[in-house]
């Protein structure tokens, strides 16, 4: 495979990826197909399904124990095909208050952050999950989420390969 950035050949390799195109730092897509050319430093991974990915980091960020931090509120909030002043809103909260949760300049308050996740699990059109499954993870936002620590250094989030049809990691742990 040649690079499309300086044209040189490209080495592939199979391989652990951080995926920061997700906007989120903490999400390495493991084993999968990278293509890197040591002429130029382009690096290209082969991601043959991105919205079934997204779905899968949706999920887990639902499901964490910990306050959503602010890249993960704007990971969401795009998922939702929503602006920030829709998602202000809803929330019935100012346009500037979610800026500042997204540029972590405030921490979102634990009321925002269960409103917000439940508001994104019952738009099932911006992803398709079972009754059974929404309602499951409404009943734990409602019992858990937000309720530990505020300062919580964000987990790594590995999607290993079947993961990602498989749904296979537990946040609830």
């Amino acid at each position: 495979m040649k690079c499309p950035n300086c044209g040189k050949e490209m080495r592939s390799k199979i391989r652990d990826y951080e995926y920061i195109e997700s906007g989120l730092k903490n999400v390495v897509l493991k084993n999968i197909r990278v293509h890197d050319c040591k002429a130029c430093g382009e690096l290209l991974p082969e991601i043959s399904n991105v919205k079934q990915i997204h779905a899968w980091i949706a999920e887990y960020l639902l499901n964490k124990r910990t306050p959503l931090t602010g890249d993960e509120f704007r990971f969401l909030r795009k998922a939702t095909g929503k602006s920030a002043k829709e998602t202000a809103e809803r929330l019935a909260v100012t346009p500037v208050s979610v800026s500042r949760w997204e540029n972590d300049k405030e921490k979102i308050g634990p009321q925002s952050d269960r409103l917000f996740r439940m508001a994104f699990i019952i738009d099932a059109e911006v992803q398709p999950i079972p009754l059974e499954k929404r309602l499951e993870t409404l009943r734990f936002i409602l019992n858990q989420a937000a309720t530990a620590p505020r300062k919580v250094k964000p987990q790594r989030i590995e999607i290993p390969p079947g993961g990602i049809q498989k749904r296979q990691v537990d946040a609830h742990e």
